[in-house]
């Protein structure tokens, strides 16, 4: 049974999926921020400064500096992306309980149609029984 609320339902379940592909997108974006972050701060971590002359070892501290500024500026990107996946979150938990309102009016005015077509149904049985009790008795 159809009801005029099922191309509301509809509208509210693409705005639900599309907030859904928001999420994916942005936990992936955020995985990959960590990942990237976690693999720069390995890099800083490493210690390329060996004896060697003095322009040697400033070039070295130089680039070692360069990857420890590169590592936190990842982290931060990690950060941001994070709080991109929770604000995503809140906003398809909110297209979420929107279709899912929508989806239990839609259901209940079914079941209130399927209930008044039954007690229709019920009605005219019950005038059909009438009809031939009254023809058997007369």
């Amino acid at each position: 049974m159809r009801t005029r609320l099922d191309s509301v339902v509809q509208v509210r379940e693409r705005d639900e999926d599309k907030a859904l592909r928001q999420v994916v997108d942005a936990e992936t974006k955020a995985k990959l921020a960590a990942e990237r972050a976690e693999a720069l701060k390995k890099a800083a971590q490493h210690d390329a400064r060996k004896a060697g002359d003095a322009a040697t070892w400033e070039m070295l501290e130089s680039a070692h500096v360069r990857a420890l500024a590169d590592a936190r500026r990842a982290q931060k990107d990690a950060e941001k992306s994070q709080a991109e996946v929770a604000k995503v979150r809140v906003l398809y938990t909110a297209a979420h309980q929107r279709a899912e309102v929508v989806r239990r009016v839609a259901d209940s005015r079914r079941e209130e149609e399927r209930r008044t077509l039954e007690r229709g149904e019920e009605k005219v049985l019950d005038e059909v029984a009438s009809l031939l009790w009254y023809r058997k008795a007369g």
